[in-house]
């Protein structure tokens, strides 16, 4: 009697939840569902942080602040963050694998990704250099955003131009 009651008092409360949290979502200000974003993120700053082993190897950082811009060379309109781990590597192949985060701060929000990069050991990328990250949350205008932040690194060295394809929950 008493595990039907505690049954039924857990499935009211979560009855409860679903609607308040589908009313708060239905009741929001409408937004688009998909979004395309083209940025530019020119870095600002790079910094390696070495684990006490010689050359760079596994648990390193490299930790890179972006300047945000609409187009290459304009106006700053955010900053992106990025942080960059060793977690394995590929004698064999010389490869090392970075597990790699990023806060992008935007207009009106911020998003955020993650993803995995695999370059050669110790290097960082080249001109032509492309990858692309998950995103997996933001805030603002932004918050429930899912989709993909897909890089790709211009001449300069310093400038990746960045495609958001974002769904908005």
């Amino acid at each position: 009697m008493i595990h039907t009651r505690l049954v039924a008092l857990v499935a009211a409360t979560a009855a409860v939840a679903l609607t308040m949290t589908s009313g708060a979502v239905a009741s929001a200000a409408p937004r688009d569902s998909d979004i395309t974003l083209v940025t530019y993120s020119k870095t600002v700053g790079f910094d390696t942080v070495d684990g006490n082993e010689a050359g760079i190897d596994h648990g390193d950082l490299f930790h890179r602040e972006k300047a945000v811009s609409r187009t290459p060379g304009g106006a700053v309109i955010g900053v992106s963050y990025s942080q960059a781990e060793i977690v394995s590597y590929n004698v064999q192949d010389n490869v090392d694998v970075r597990r790699v985060q990023v806060q992008t701060r935007l207009p009106k929000g911020q998003v955020f990704a993650i993803g995995i990069t695999e370059l050669k050991r110790g290097e960082t990328p080249e001109p032509g250099w492309t990858d692309t990250y998950a995103v997996i949350g933001g805030t603002g205008k932004y918050a429930g955003a899912r989709g993909t932040k897909s890089l790709l690194l211009l001449p300069d060295r310093q400038t990746f131009k960045v495609t958001w394809r974002l769904s908005l929950l």
